[in-house]
């Protein structure tokens, strides 16, 4: 695993590097989706790694650098300007060499290799394909190389330069006699009978400017370092997209998961509905289109049920991962009908465009999303595949009071808030869709359900709510950050949702930078694991939301200005997919997590998504 990663994205195609954008080791490559290309991509000069002297990220898919000869010490000879770009369809490597010392000629070489491996394999993925096949091939003053899959679908890296360079089998060369040489490096990621098609950076960054100044509004008024986290927000949400037939789609996060995810789309659609409305109907369309519609055992797919991830990679394709797509979650179907409802609020004509669909999705929440017919919306872990089919994903997330891992039909406490939210949502697009009288059966619907959660899950001893029961029904009295989260569905009546917010920000919970998934103390905590102790960003962004909901606007602010402290503690003015729990330290930023993904897509939700709250309470200090 890279110490520090380094990414450039355009829709489906990004470069993963080191802390020099290098592409030579680990996880780094040229990848198309969930194909890696190049594994490596590295330059030399006369024979060595030239020195950077500044690298500065122009856009998200764009790298400006200069750097020089090796051990430059107080004289440059060679110096090289370097502009890297990422399109669609290429990678753009733009060199200039000059040389300022000496008359000899220099030699630059390429290295390059290829292995077009599967994403799942480069993560480590136990069930892996082993060593391609690859065909190298000299042509057009670069060098080709092609692998037909075992589906037979034939992928290639077409790499193309200027002035033409000479491959030796290892990497392409150029002698420089020269004083100012200018080389042009393509790299073309093809699929079948793609052919060549050069992207174009400056349309590119023209789109990144159109948007930044069409959403100037959102950071006018805050100070200018928190004005640089929503500009970053703004920026990021338009890299991670990628193009689908329904229009642009939030990715994950980077680089692991440049694919549609149900419930993380969702949960960003949610934040910035208002500010990017075009990207939160494609998530509702794109996920109604590949929406269950059968049963499989496999896949988890049932009638109604939203995806949870879908993967185009080889394994994928040649049935090794259930991913085409996975339908293995229990919270995206209600958070469907939640974002239809929002969205039809501002666009009424989608209430009826996606009726059959939400409808469904209703109808799984009445039927499979409840096996067990108690009213309440329960996953069964999976043993062949994801155990907690809930945003804390991960195996050992879920657990009773005693560290005893969960069993049978499992019901934990966010999801009941977003069936809430959904039950209400109904409500409403039937009055949109003038059928107000069914509307009362919803309402009544979610008003059950917030008396069975009151009963079931309250924990008086804390003045909180149980993380959620177990499949015999005893409550999981963990204190985590769940109940805080599950705020900003409006669950909870008033008086109990002010206690939440208090327990949320005690210090069991409450790091300084956000909310710990779980308390210290208890079972299991951790603050550098995934989710037993460590802080993420979008949870206690959803604990803020909710705050403002119910009209706690000072803890609300509170929250929302350590999210914008932690951001502005980086570097680039991004917050992670999750940092360690660890108590803030005056004049210290949060701990990273290693494995974190960078940017993250909830995460770059948060600065657009948080900063009224800034403005409402008036209180822009440093964190």
């Amino acid at each position: 695993m890279l110490s520090t990663r380094t990414v450039l994205k355009e829709n489906d195609l990004y470069l993963v590097g080191d802390a020099g954008y290098a592409v030579a080791q680990g996880e780094s490559g040229l990848y198309r989706r969930d194909t890696r290309y190049l594994r490596r991509y590295e330059w030399r000069l006369d024979g060595e790694r030239p020195q950077t002297l500044a690298q500065q990220e122009r856009y998200p898919f764009w790298l400006h650098e200069q750097s020089a000869n090796a051990d430059v010490g107080y004289t440059m000879k060679v110096g090289l300007r370097r502009d890297l770009t990422v399109s669609a369809t290429e990678l753009r490597d733009d060199l200039t060499v000059t040389r300022y010392v000496g008359e000899g000629p220099h030699e630059l070489a390429l290295f390059l290799s290829a292995d077009f491996v599967d994403m799942f394999e480069v993560r480590g993925w136990p069930d892996g394909l082993g060593a391609r096949d690859v065909e190298v091939q000299a042509a057009g003053g670069g060098v080709d190389f092609a692998y037909t899959a075992q589906d037979g679908l034939r992928v290639r890296a077409a790499v193309r330069a200027s002035p033409p360079a000479t491959w030796d089998g290892e990497a392409l060369r150029w002698t420089l006699g020269e004083d100012v040489t200018r080389v042009r490096v393509s790299v073309f990621p093809l699929e079948g009978d793609e052919t060549p098609t050069p992207g174009d950076p400056q349309a590119l960054a023209a789109e990144y400017d159109a948007l930044s100044a069409r959403l100037a509004p959102a950071w006018a008024g805050l100070d200018p370092e928190n004005a640089a986290v929503v500009r970053r927000s703004v920026q990021d949400l338009r890299s991670l997209s990628f193009r689908t037939p329904q229009g642009a789609f939030p990715a994950a996060g980077l680089p692991w998961f440049v694919a549609p995810f149900g419930r993380d789309s969702m949960i960003i659609a949610l934040m910035v509905h208002r500010h990017l409305p075009e990207l939160a109907l494609t998530v509702a369309r794109y996920l109604a289109a590949h929406q269950g519609q059968g049963y499989d055992p496999v896949t988890l797919e049932q009638p109604g049920k939203i995806l949870h991830e879908m993967r185009v990679g080889e394994l994928t394709r040649t049935g090794r991962t259930p991913h085409r797509p996975y339908y293995a979650t229990a919270d995206a179907t209600p958070l469907f009908v939640w974002l239809v409802g929002e969205l039809s609020a501002e666009h009424p004509e989608l209430a009826a465009e996606l009726r059959p669909h939400w409808e469904a999705a209703l109808g799984w929440l009445l039927s499979d999303g409840d096996p067990d017919g108690d009213g309440l919306i329960e996953y069964t872990p999976d043993p062949g595949g994801i155990t907690n089919a809930v945003w804390k994903d991960s195996g050992d997330s879920t657990f009773t009071e005693d560290g005893e891992d969960v069993s049978g039909h499992v019901a934990v406490i966010e999801v009941q808030g977003y069936a809430y939210a959904a039950y209400r949502a109904a409500a409403d697009l039937y009055r949109l869709l003038g059928e107000p009288e069914r509307a009362p059966e919803w309402e009544a619907r979610a008003e059950r359900l917030r008396r069975q959660v009151q009963e079931a899950f309250w924990w008086p001893e804390r003045g909180y709510y149980a993380h959620g029961l177990n499949g015999d029904k005893r409550p999981l009295r963990v204190l985590v950050s769940n109940p805080a989260h599950t705020l900003w569905t409006g669950l909870f009546a008033p008086e109990h949702a002010a206690q939440v917010a208090r327990v949320a920000l005690e210090p069991e919970l409450w790091s300084g930078w956000g909310v710990r998934t779980l308390g210290e103390g208890q079972p299991r905590y951790n603050p550098v694991s995934y989710h037993n102790g460590s802080v993420w960003p979008h949870d206690t962004a959803a604990a803020a939301l909710g705050m403002a909901r119910y009209g706690l606007h000072a803890e609300a602010a509170q929250v929302a200005r350590a999210l914008f402290g932690a951001a502005r503690a980086a570097d680039d003015r991004r917050l992670s997919e999750l940092f360690a729990g660890f108590g803030r330290e005056p004049g210290l930023g949060p701990v990273p997590y290693p494995a974190a993904c960078h940017p993250q897509g909830w995460d770059a939700a948060i600065g657009l998504a948080l900063a009224p709250l800034l403005r409402m309470a008036r209180g822009e200090v440093a964190g």
